[in-house]
């Protein structure tokens, strides 16, 4: 059990604490080059976890970015050099997907007339047109 309750996740909200998902990043990754043992992902997420005791005081939530960073780090020290790596890719995609999202939903919408709207709104204003 570790010391952390919760955990800040990247939209702010906070979260349980739960060693599951470390490990179950960690086994993702293995399985994607090759890797087939829950034990030792369970072992290396234990090390995860006892890192990040180390690392922050009890009153600290970390957040997720804390954790990946964490994980990476045990993952190399322990000799999975291949399952950080792709870990490390995994992070890197999905943090590139978060972006181009993110430049999606801040593009005005292709459906709304907006060159329309702007004439129709520059000639009421150029009449001295008012809304009441």
């Amino acid at each position: 059990m570790s010391k952390f309750k919760n955990v800040i996740k990247r939209s702010g909200a906070i979260v349980p604490f739960t060693k599951i998902r470390i490990m179950n990043a960690i086994y993702r990754a293995a399985v994607s080059v090759g890797g087939r043992d829950k034990a030792r992902a369970e072992q290396l997420a234990d090390k995860v976890v006892e890192l990040l005791e180390k690392t922050f005081p009890e009153s600290h939530t970390p957040n997720i970015e804390e954790i990946q960073d964490a994980v990476e780090k045990v993952l190399i020290e322990n000799g999975h050099a291949k399952v950080a790596k792709e870990y490390i890719i995994y992070r890197d995609e999905q943090n590139k997907k978060r972006r181009d999202e993110a430049k999606l939903a801040s593009k005005p919408d292709e459906m709304i007339p907006w060159a329309k709207m702007w004439r129709v709104l520059d000639w009421a204003s150029s009449h001295n047109l008012k809304h009441d």
